[in-house]
C-alpha cells in the first residue's frame, strides 16, 4: 500500500508540472491540449453487527484515478480517467469525446460516461456531502457505461440523455441496454443562493450473459459485505427519480426519491422498489457550490496555504432503501449518517462519517455475506451495523 501511494503521488506530481506547462503553450497557440487530472481516496472502516459476527475493520483504496482532459480541436474535447488498484491493475473509468456542433452549451458525447441520473450520482465523489452516495444509486446500478448522448446547459437548466450498453471492461455490447435522461431547473439562482429541482428516467434491459438483474446493498461503507439482496429477478426495469436542493450561503438541504419498477417473469406480480435520502448541512469558513445541475468543488475561504485554517462542514443524512414488495422480499435498509469534513485546501479533504444501518434481511440469500446468511438460517431477520468511515482525499 505504501509503495503504491508513493508511486502514484510521484507520477501525479510530474504529470501536473509537465502537462500544465504544455497546456498553457498549446492553448495560447490554439493547438490540442492535455491537462492532467487525478484523485486518490483512502478509506478506513470500523464497524460491527449487533446480532451477527460481522466485524469490518480495515483500510481500502477506494479510488485512485489518473487521467487527462483537454481539446482535440476548437469544438472537440476529451476526458480520460483510468483507475489503478493496489496491485497495479489498470481499469478504464472514463473515456469520452464531446463535440459541440452548434453552440457552446450543447454537446454530443460518445464513449464511456455516466448515464444521466440523480443529483447524488451526478455529483463527483470528490464533492458529495457524505463519503458514500445514497444506497439506491448503488442498488439500482447507476453507473458509467459505453454509449452516445447529448448534454445541453442553459443559465438555469440542464438537459441530458443517452443510449448505452455496458461498461467498457464488461462486454459493453453484450451487457444489456439502457436509455436514460435527466433534466434540472433552478428557479432561483444566485452566486450563494440556489433552489434546484430535477428529475431523471432510465429504462434498462438485462445482461443476456449473466441473466436477470439483481438488487443488492451493503450497510453504507463500501468496505463491508452485502446485507440485502433480491436475487436475479429483473429482465428489465424502469427507474424514475425526483430531486430537490436548497443552498443559502453556508447552509444546504437536499433530498431525492427513486422508484424502480422491475419486470419479473418468475414473480407473481412485477415488483416495485424505492430508495430515498434527505440531508441538511452547514459550512464554516467555506460554502457549498452548485454548478450545472450538481454540486461542485466547495469554496474554501481560508486555505492553510494562505495562513488560514481551511474550511469545515457538518452534515446529517437519513437514507432509506426498500427492496420489499408483495412478490419479492429483498429486505430494507435505513441508515443515519452524521458527517464532518475538513478542507485544508480546495484539493484536500479529510472526512469522518458515523453510520447506523438498521436492516431487515429479507428472505433471499443470493450474494448475501455468510454472516448475514447465518442470521437468516437462525430465523433472525433484524440486524444493525454501526461504525465509522474515515476518508483522506487528494485530487488535482
Amino acid at each position: 500500500m505504501k509503495s503504491f501511494l508513493l508511486k502514484f503521488c510521484c507520477r501525479a506530481a510530474v504529470s501536473v508540472i509537465l502537462s500544465s506547462t504544455y497546456a498553457q503553450i498549446a492553448m495560447a497557440q490554439n493547438n490540442p491540449t492535455l491537462i492532467p487530472q487525478g484523485r486518490i481516496q483512502l478509506d478506513y472502516t470500523n464497524a460491527n453487527g449487533s446480532n451477527s459476527n460481522a466485524d469490518f475493520n480495515g483500510l481500502e483504496l477506494r479510488r485512485a484515478y489518473i487521467g487527462a482532459h483537454g481539446k482535440i480541436m476548437r469544438n472537440v474535447s476529451y476526458n480520460i480517467d483510468v483507475g489503478v488498484d493496489e496491485n497495479g491493475k489498470v481499469t478504464p473509468i472514463v473515456a469520452f469525446v464531446d463535440w459541440k456542433p452548434f453552440k457552446p452549451n450543447f454537446r454530443i458525447r460518445a464513449g464511456q460516461f455516466k448515464s444521466p441520473m440523480s443529483l447524488d450520482e451526478s455529483t463527483s465523489s470528490r464533492f458529495t456531502s457524505t463519503i458514500e452516495r445514497a444506497a439506491f444509486t448503488d442498488s439500482f446500478n447507476i453507473q458509467r457505461r459505453v454509449g452516445v448522448g447529448f448534454v445541453e446547459r442553459g443559465e438555469k437548466h440542464t438537459l441530458s440523455a443517452g443510449f448505452f450498453g455496458g461498461a467498457i471492461d464488461h462486454q459493453p455490447f453484450a451487457s444489456g441496454r439502457v436509455i436514460a435522461a435527466r433534466a434540472t431547473f433552478t428557479p432561483f439562482l444566485q452566486k450563494k443562493k440556489v433552489v434546484h429541482l430535477g428529475a431523471s428516467y432510465r429504462h434498462r434491459t438485462d445482461n443476456k450473459d449473466k441473466g436477470p438483474n439483481r438488487y443488492t446493498q451493503r450497510p453504507y461503507s463500501h468496505n463491508t459485505n452485502p446485507i440485502l439482496s433480491t436475487g436475479r429477478i429483473a429482465e428489465s426495469d424502469t427507474t424514475i427519480i425526483g430531486e430537490a436542493a436548497w443552498v443559502n450561503d453556508k447552509v444546504w438541504v437536499a433530498g431525492e426519491y427513486a422508484v424502480n419498477s422491475a419486470k419479473c417473469a418468475t414473480c407473481i406480480s412485477d415488483p416495485s422498489f424505492n430508495g430515498y435520502y434527505a440531508e441538511v448541512g452547514m459550512f464554516f469558513r467555506g460554502r457549498k457550490v452548485y454548478k450545472n445541475g450538481k454540486f461542485n468543488r466547495p469554496k474554501v475561504y481560508d486555505p492553510v496555504t494562505e495562513g488560514g485554517r481551511g474550511a469545515f462542514s457538518v452534515v446529517a443524512r437519513y437514507d432509506g432503501l426498500d427492496l420489499k414488495d408483495s412478490a419479492i422480499d429483498g429486505g430494507d435498509l435505513k441508515t443515519w449518517i452524521l458527517g464532518a469534513d475538513w478542507y485544508p485546501t480546495k484539493n484536500i479533504r479529510f472526512g469522518v462519517n458515523y453510520f447506523n444501518s438498521d436492516a431487515d434481511l429479507g428472505t433471499s440469500s443470493s450474494r448475501l455475506a455468510p454472516e448475514f446468511i447465518a442470521l437468516q438460517v437462525a430465523n433472525i431477520r433484524k440486524e444493525k451495523v454501526k461504525g465509522f468511515l474515515i476518508r483522506a482525499q487528494y485530487d488535482f
